[in-house]
């Protein structure tokens, strides 16, 4: 077996350098990071030309500061805006956690969510994402028949053991890239869909863009360490939000417990599907640097569906473990409700010089709250703040209008901004004048 995989891989190598490398001297040479062989974008390679799963990347290097510029979302989660109203988000030991609702976003609880992190296998939750969507477009098919490359089995790290020219579907692809966390898998479909994994990483970091993932940067498509390969607990629960809602159809497949293929039977590394009887999903991760990492869902009946993203667990039963903390607090403690429906009117507001003469103003988005599960959401109020400069057309859908407080006995809680429903356009000649009369009063 040893002797026919290094004929193979002799035979292989110009074509797997020529993949990956590009405007770089093809010999063979220690790089930077301790791999034998040349770098495709300072990504490590191996001496077969696929990328090194032992190279040694300085977590500084794969994980570079942010700069002071970046803007980062602002999390205020549901354990700090019910603060004392609510038990204590867990204690957990681990790098950074998030625990949010699936359905509206809300993160009901959270530990530097913002922090950026090594993704490890995680990554192949953004592979996943990018199939599904193309699945669901009709441009790949479950049943296509895939001729594995060669340089997706010299992709060392975990695998589902394929071999190289075998001839399988892209079910049993996905399928490996989810139970086994098969790097070979990942390679295969990345190649599939972009011809060549650097391709797919443009897409990738496209889609992350897309998708609001602000905090994360792909430099490969299955995890291996490499220069500028980040990202957040943060991007990952909205990244897990969107494999769940866009493409319901394949969320199935994060579920499944084993993945059989040339006689090896490897079991899911997601052990919360094992210990946890309402998770249904979703994907592990992990390096040296990192520790153990979980993005896993569950349902319970009469709940809503919560995500949870847990990094830097200390093994990977703890790291299941630590989800199902989180999940059972969320689940305990909150409910959440929609208390107005996006596009809602809530009042009207006087426009000068218009068209109309009132324009209606409300809430674009949802109001969607996560409480305290012992609260009678009756005891949750609102008022409405309508602004009190005078509105002059031509007035945008959008404009701001005032705000709209949620308070509990009296106290404010949060606030959400209220908006123009409508545009109002410049009125005739005669609704302009009327108007500029009105305003002197």
């Amino acid at each position: 077996m040893y002797l026919k995989k290094m004929t193979i891989a002799i035979s292989t190598v110009v074509l797997s350098t020529q993949l990956l490398v590009a405007n770089t001297d093809q010999a063979t040479k220690a790089n930077t990071y301790g791999a034998t062989s040349v770098n495709y974008m300072g990504v490590p390679l191996n001496a077969y030309g696929a990328v090194s799963s032992s190279a040694k990347v300085p977590v500084e290097v794969q994980v570079p500061q942010a700069p002071k510029d970046l803007l980062l979302p602002n999390i205020t989660p549901a354990t700090t805006l019910w603060n004392n109203k609510v038990v204590k988000a867990p204690i957990l030991n681990v790098q950074s956690y998030v625990l949010m609702d699936e359905e509206s976003g809300n993160i009901l609880a959270e530990k530097d969510a913002n922090q950026r992190i090594a993704p490890a296998s995680l990554t192949k939750m953004m592979l996943l994402y990018i199939v599904f969507e193309r699945l669901a477009k009709g441009s790949l098919k479950l049943d296509q028949e895939v001729t594995v490359p060669a340089i997706a089995w010299h992709t060392a790290g975990s695998s589902m053991h394929l071999k190289s020219g075998q001839k399988v579907t892209v079910q049993t692809l996905i399928e490996g890239a989810i139970v086994a966390s098969g790097n070979d898998a990942s390679v295969a479909l990345s190649m599939l869909i972009a011809g060549t994994q650097e391709g797919f990483v443009n897409i990738m970091n496209f889609e992350a863009k897309k998708l609001g993932m602000s905090n994360t940067h792909f430099s490969d498509v299955m995890g291996l360490p490499a220069p500028n390969l980040y990202t957040s607990a943060r991007d990952l629960a909205v990244l897990a939000q969107h494999l769940i809602k866009d493409y319901p159809q394949y969320y199935h497949y994060f579920k499944m417990q084993t993945v059989t293929m040339n006689g090896f039977v490897t079991h899911n590394y997601n052990k919360l599907l094992f210990i946890y009887p309402y998770a249904d999903g979703i994907k592990t991760g992990s390096t040296d640097a990192a520790g153990y990492s979980l993005v896993s869902s569950a349902v319970k009946p009469d709940h809503a569906r919560l995500i949870s993203v847990v990094i830097g667990s200390t093994s990977l039963i703890q790291s299941a473990r630590d989800s199902q903390t989180l999940l059972e607090y969320g689940f305990s403690n909150f409910k959440t409700q929609t208390f107005y429906p996006a596009e809602y009117k809530l009042n009207s507001l006087r426009v000068y010089k218009g068209a109309s003469d009132y324009v209606d103003i409300g809430v674009q988005s949802p109001i969607t709250i996560s409480y305290p599960s012992y609260l009678d959401p009756k005891e949750i109020q609102f008022v409405l703040h309508k602004e009190q400069n005078k509105l002059t057309a031509p007035i945008n859908a959008g404009t701001p209008a005032g705000k709209l407080d949620m308070t509990y006995k009296g106290k404010i809680v949060e606030s959400f901004p209220v908006v123009t429903l409508k545009d109002d356009p410049t009125g005739s000649l005669w609704q302009r004048i009327k108007g500029t009369v009105s305003l002197w009063f």
